[in-house]
């Protein structure tokens, strides 16, 4: 039915997902466990769902083949805001963690911690009870608060990820469909919180505050 509660599994590697809707379909046999290997699958089914979203929970790989992670984000975001979305990565990077978390993911779980953890996280979820933010990784909990010592907007933080991915400024307004000048209004932003005057100090003074932020 399509006001049937559900987690949806979003992940393009077919192990990890075979595996971990095996744990959730023995984990809540009332609950719908579906899957999709990218977002175009994963926007559809979520668009034939619209009245389930709330009593719902999202499983989400942020590094899908067929979209960026800002983009991802904000599609949630604007698309499908009243879901609760986990977000379970094979990366402990802090910008990514605080590009999730800052666009309404629930939690950030590192694809290393024991899989019974995920499961409880879920269950936590389908009940209502993750009322704060959760950065969960293979050494235990994380202080959220240390990501504030970056004191950046969303928008910001994806313009970030988008340097740090070595895209120029046309590039990142494209990216974002915006303009080049708001780009750099963005960019001045982050200069001013980081206390540089180009993109090279930007990224080497994320770098200092623990953010891997090589190009991949």
């Amino acid at each position: 039915m399509a006001d049937q509660s559900f987690v949806l599994i979003v992940e393009d590697h077919p192990l990890f997902k075979q595996a971990l809707s095996g744990l959730l379909s023995l984990g809540f046999p009332d609950t719908s466990v579906a899957s999709a290997a990218n977002a175009e699958e994963a926007f559809a089914f979520l668009e034939e769902r619209k009245d389930a979203l709330a009593q719902s929970v999202l499983l989400l790989d942020p590094g899908l083949p067929d979209i960026s992670l800002p983009e991802l984000m904000e599609q949630l975001r604007s698309r499908f805001s009243s879901l609760p979305t986990l977000v379970v990565s094979g990366s402990d990077d802090p910008l990514v963690v605080s590009l999730c978390l800052g666009a309404g993911a629930r939690a950030f779980v590192s694809k290393l911690v024991a899989p019974d953890r995920i499961v409880d996280l879920v269950g936590r979820t389908l009940r209502g009870e993750l009322e704060s933010p959760i950065w969960l990784t293979a050494n235990g909990p994380m202080n959220i608060d240390a990501l504030q010592q970056v004191q950046l907007t969303s928008r910001q933080l994806e313009v970030l990820y988008l340097v740090c991915q070595g895209l120029t400024n046309k590039q990142i307004a494209d990216e974002l469909d915006v303009n080049e000048i708001t780009v750099k209004v963005h960019l001045s932003g982050i200069f001013k919180e980081f206390s540089v005057t180009s993109r090279t100090q930007a990224i080497l003074a994320a770098q200092r505050m623990g953010l891997r932020t090589a190009p991949a």
